[in-house]
């Protein structure tokens, strides 16, 4: 039987896609939404969070590689803005922090500021349970979506009632079939009618927030740790993970619940049997910046910024050039970009330009 692997993280990289360092060729990938409507791999953007399915992961030259079969845009929320402050917003009821890695949309020239209250945004990122702050990679601009999306956890559940509180949401659930096993605790994925009734939003969808992998021979899962018992038995975004047998590269001592981890291993029986078990943090997220590899669509000289793969990239800093110069960079040239996020979130700006004849 042909070796398989499943992954879920956030794209960090392109030339095919890089989610936690592996790189996933995505050309042939059924790509589909929350909502199972289709997409396509030109609808792929930094800092969203997917999952994968993908054949047998394998390495060259010390790079990891895989192709994938199918690829789920996994955002968190997807609703209306009701704040904006100087690190984050609120959107739908939850407290949403923004960071230095934190990708927004081209259309929010300007990033978090560029934002409204009564926007309608979809959020990328993690989810930390134990305190309700989600974290966002990616923030997209929304136009008129027929749903509102939610994946939280449910802080009060009134079964007499028929509603549930997840943040500072109250949702109506009496129109649809709650979960078996339902209680405050629960991870969950809400979809909602747009407009609220009597202070509530109405839930059209309601199921259980877990993972739902098969078994396969390869995992890499990047989330927030949800559920602990000790570092050897605890869930990542819900799913169970058996560390018994894993490596620390970074201790144990951070390994607690709301860290977030990158756990690698296999799935077995619906548990995540790790191998490894990383620490994963902001700051390294900042350190590690972003890579880009493609062929430039289109360049502005004037402004020293060209397009690759959909992303604007400036080379207007001090910015290390190998195998070209800044003459160079023409249209259909292809090009290896490193860099990190400019001041405003939206342009990548790059340290390292590689050209790749």
């Amino acid at each position: 039987m042909a070796k398989s692997s499943y992954a879920v993280g956030r794209i960090s990289g392109f030339g095919s896609i890089v989610i936690n360092g592996v790189h996933y060729q995505e050309g042939k990938a059924s790509v589909v939404d929350e909502d199972g409507e289709a997409r396509s791999a030109a609808d792929l953007k930094l800092g969203m969070v997917v999952e994968v399915k993908a054949d047998e992961i394998g390495e060259t030259n010390s790079v990891k590689s895989a192709t994938a079969q199918n690829i789920m845009l996994a955002s968190l929320i997807r609703g209306p803005v009701e704040s904006v402050g100087t690190d984050g917003l609120v959107v739908l009821g939850q407290t949403v922090k923004v960071t230095n890695t934190t990708v927004f949309d081209e259309q929010l020239t300007g990033g978090l500021a560029a934002i409204k209250a009564g926007n309608v945004v979809r959020v990328y990122g993690t989810f930390e349970a134990s305190t309700g702050i989600y974290t966002a990679s990616r923030i997209d601009l929304q136009d008129n979506p027929q749903f509102y999306r939610l994946r939280g956890a449910v802080a009060a559940y009134d079964a007499t009632a028929k509603t549930l509180r997840v943040g500072n949401a109250t949702i109506d659930v009496s129109g649809v079939t709650v979960p078996d096993g339902l209680k405050v605790g629960s991870l969950v994925r809400v979809k909602l009618q747009t407009t609220q009734v009597k202070g509530a939003w109405v839930a059209v969808g309601l199921k259980l927030g877990l993972f739902e992998p098969q078994n396969n021979d390869h995992t890499e899962v990047e989330g927030v740790i949800t559920d602990f018992t000790s570092s050897s038995v605890f869930s990542v975004n819900g799913l169970p993970v058996d560390a018994s047998k894993a490596a620390f590269p970074d201790g144990t001592a951070a390994i607690v619940k709301g860290a977030r981890v990158e756990v690698e291993g296999a799935i077995v029986n619906g548990t995540l049997v790790a191998t490894k078990v990383k620490i994963e943090t902001d700051d390294q997220d900042e350190h590690n910046g972003f890579d880009v590899e493609g062929v430039i669509s289109a360049v502005d000289a004037a402004k020293s910024t060209f397009v690759v793969r959909g992303v604007t990239v400036s080379y207007a800093g001090n910015v290390n050039f190998v195998g070209g110069a800044a003459a160079d960079l023409k249209k259909d040239v292809k090009v290896e970009v490193h860099g990190t996020l400019s001041a405003d979130h939206t342009v990548l700006t790059a340290t390292r330009i590689e050209f790749k004849h």
